[in-house]
């Protein structure tokens, strides 16, 4: 299983594993073509997510007891760098999708919890995040917001930041203090069902890239089913694989970006190969160098996406050492995508630049400078700097 995983990961069009083989056809048949529609009109890319629900990607994750696919994180992972190469903004909403589903298949022991989890692969419900709030500086690991558990029924006002594609999803999982008197940290975790909880808008989506999130501000105002928090505190649900599969799966889309623009590029160079036979474009130095960063990147992913698999396994996913590992993973592949967009910029030219050529790579340059913003890469590079000093090798 290791190697078809591995084999997948690294050549994703050769689709190895049975989910990354979905997404890959998902990509080509629906959510490539649309891509550019969602792109341009900023709207949730419905088609899309439809072909996810069909093929039951939105419960892969689940256990089978519980109606779901059984697959892994790791093939997961593989499915969003696949559904990625084809259309990011999809393929973000798979990955946040499947970070809650994993959150419920971890932590979600209660029957009430367990319910919803049979709902969601009897039903394709569709989860989103409503975790970051205006007021922390983008720490979800504290909140303002409190649950209010005086009255009947519970409530919880939430002046989110960012809900990404809220207005689509059929449940919605958010963070906050455990009750007035509460510590900022001290957090419950709290999933609310579509008729349970109403959004008010509070911004637009106008943005460079990846305008398919949909990932407006809104107030959210929730009628709290006790039944539907999480058994344990936020703090272990982020420490116990939400936060490590949050940089797995987002990190699957930088790396499929990547993969996207130097697709372009590829293509580029092998038609300018066509018109000249016999002799080797110029260009295709730069590809050279544009695949081994390309191959860097790819490795990296799969190795802590099999880490991530291995330390699962052991109960310890909150080792250091793999902490540190997944914040580079994120810098490097955030920073991979960038650099392989403009790289492919440089080789494919004005072709690369005109919006109507097939070449073109004005989306997937302004996707790829998204994952330069979703957590500051500095953020990221500071907090590793900290442990480093407390550990005795790199």
């Amino acid at each position: 299983m290791t190697f078809e995983l591995n084999n997948g990961l690294v050549a994703p069009s050769e689709a190895a594993g049975k989910w990354e083989q979905i997404a890959w056809r998902i990509g080509v048949e629906v959510a490539g073509p649309a891509a550019d529609d969602v792109d341009r009109l900023a709207r949730f890319p419905a088609e899309a997510v439809e072909a996810i629900r069909s093929e039951m990607l939105l419960s892969a994750l689940l256990p089978e007891q519980l109606g779901g696919g059984g697959a892994s994180l790791v093939d997961l992972v593989a499915a969003v760098r696949a559904l990625a190469t084809h259309c990011a903004s999809s393929a973000l909403v798979l990955a946040m999708h499947s970070i809650e589903v994993y959150n419920i298949a971890r932590h979600g022991s209660t029957d009430a919890l367990r319910s919803l989890a049979r709902d969601i692969s009897a039903n394709g419900l569709l989860l989103a995040n409503a975790n970051s709030e205006v007021g922390v500086g983008g720490d979800v690991g504290r909140s303002i917001c409190a649950l209010d558990n005086t009255g009947t029924p519970w409530t919880l006002e939430k002046q989110a930041l960012a809900i990404s594609y809220g207005e689509n999803a059929d449940v919605i999982l958010t963070t906050a203090r455990r009750d007035p008197d509460a510590a900022e940290t001290d957090q419950v975790f709290i999933a609310t069902r579509r008729g349970d909880f109403d959004l008010e808008p509070t911004s637009e989506w106008d943005t460079l890239g990846l305008r398919g999130t949909c990932s407006r501000s809104f107030r959210l105002t929730v009628r709290v089913d006790p039944e539907l928090i999480f058994p344990v505190a936020f703090s272990t649900i982020a420490n116990d694989g939400s936060g490590q599969a949050r940089q797995l799966l987002l990190s699957a889309v930088w790396v499929g970006l990547a993969e996207a623009a130097a697709a372009k590029a590829h293509a580029y160079v092998r038609a300018a190969a066509r018109r000249s036979v016999g002799s080797t474009p110029p260009s295709a130095m730069r590809l050279a160098e544009i695949a081994a960063d390309l191959e860097a990147g790819r490795s990296l992913l799969v190795a802590q996406a099999l880490r991530f698999g291995w330390l699962e396994s052991g109960s310890d996913l909150e080792n250091a050492g793999f902490t540190i590992a997944l914040r580079n993973l994120k810098v490097t592949t955030s920073t991979l995508g960038t650099r392989t967009a403009t790289a492919a910029l440089g080789i494919c030219g004005i072709s690369g630049y005109k919006r109507d050529s097939e070449f073109s790579l004005d989306r997937i340059i302004r996707d790829a400078h998204g994952g330069l913003i979703m957590v500051s890469n500095d953020r990221y590079l500071a907090d590793n700097a900290q442990l480093l000093l407390a550990r005795k090798q790199l």
